[in-house]
């Protein structure tokens, strides 16, 4: 039994917007935003557009036949792209058979959440005011007391403090906190069996003890959840028969979750931060030298995110191979001054005073002769 209905909450710094409708309208020449009662397009429907397009994100879902979508609205916003995870998400509900709601007391599951995606459907981390969001959130989800609540929170400053914030909403069922890595392991979790069947009274759907939680959301970005594969198999599959009984009886003492390494980076990052009682404008300029501090990863090709500290000046690159090239995505580029060599040869980017923004950026190595040699890492840098 699937939930009869599910209210999409697009969640923004002005307030709360409820994704009314999403439908086919082959008649349309593309994908279209709007609010509701109004014929005239949003003013970032062109964005939207592009993510419903053939061969753009919306794509890499199973049942996405490409044609045009009008996309319903409460309201709008000036501008941002946090409105992207929810929209996607909304798509992806709907190719696997379910109704959205219009309304909070229509609802038999609410969906918050936040945040952008790239080309593949990962989802950005980044500062997503994630705090504040939720506080002004707080009057619509009180009009669906009875309604399951599942969250989708990026990774970025708050995530930890907004979790502790929804666990204590004091709903009648607790919130499931979707994986954060990607889409497609968010709609895994969302739409596995367990989840599809009516709640006890007193106990949600979604409640599992925090470790099988977090062990569901390793697999599900691992790709191995209902029977995924690295490579993509289809999201819809079944769940394998051990994974059906799991989810049929009661969980006992959860297994140790195994976390993989994540693979060696074709591209070495590197933090240029400024000395003690220096500055960035010193350290861009040449007359003192920047410490250099090595960007972990945090997972398959994403590095963890770099603060916006004072102290950050930029960023330097070098390939993990030799007899390779740096490509840096234009988001830094735009950023920063023209890149620089170091002595050791790596590329250095220092971020322009005027430019010091939330940002996410790309990097890949390429090889002098011949294809890329891995896949494009992604860094955010975040106030």
């Amino acid at each position: 039994m699937t939930p009869r209905s599910v209210l999409v909450v697009v969640p923004t710094t002005g307030g709360p917007l409820r994704l009314c409708a999403l439908q086919p309208r082959p008649g349309l020449p593309a994908s279209a935003a709007f609010a509701e009662g109004d014929y005239r397009p949003l003013p970032w429907s062109s964005d939207y557009a592009r993510l419903a397009a053939p061969g753009g994100p919306l794509a890499r879902l199973p049942g996405m036949a490409g044609v045009p979508h009008a996309l319903r609205l409460s309201g709008s916003f000036e501008a941002g792209r946090s409105w992207e995870v929810p929209v996607c998400l909304a798509h992806g509900l709907i190719a696997r058979g379910l109704r959205l709601a219009a309304e909070p007391g229509e609802a038999d599951l609410v969906l918050w959440a936040t945040g952008a995606v790239d080309l593949d459907l990962a989802i950005q981390p980044g500062d997503y005011a994630l705090l504040d969001k939720l506080a002004r959130s707080r009057d619509l989800l009180a009009g669906a007391p009875q309604a399951d609540l599942a969250v989708l929170l990026p990774q970025g400053p708050e995530r930890e403090e907004a979790e502790r914030t929804f666990g204590a909403l004091g709903r009648a069922r607790p919130p499931m906190f979707l994986p954060s890595g990607s889409v497609p392991a968010a709609l895994d979790a969302l739409t596995r069996p367990a989840a599809m069947e009516p709640a006890a009274p007193g106990r949600s759907r979604f409640a599992l003890p925090a470790a099988v939680a977090a062990g569901l959301a390793v697999a599900a970005a691992l790709g191995t959840l209902q029977g995924r594969t690295p490579s993509g198999s289809r999201a819809d599959e079944p769940l394998a028969p051990a994974a059906q009984t799991a989810e049929a009886e009661p969980p006992g003492p959860p297994a140790p979750v195994r976390e993989t390494p994540a693979a060696a980076p074709v591209v070495l990052v590197e933090e240029l931060i400024a000395p003690a009682r220096s500055s960035c404008r010193r350290v861009a300029f040449g007359a003192d030298p920047a410490e250099r501090r090595p960007v972990p990863a945090e997972g398959e090709g994403r590095l963890r995110a770099s603060r916006l500290a004072p102290d950050l000046c930029g960023l330097a690159f070098r390939p993990a191979a030799p007899g390779a090239r740096i490509e840096v995505g234009p988001e830094l580029r735009s950023a920063a001054l023209p890149p620089a060599i170091l002595p050791d040869g790596a590329q250095a980017y220092y971020l322009r005073e005027g430019s010091r923004q939330n940002l996410v950026y790309s990097a890949q190595a390429v090889p002098e002769t011949g294809p890329p040699s891995g896949g494009r890492l992604t860094h955010a840098l975040i106030r």
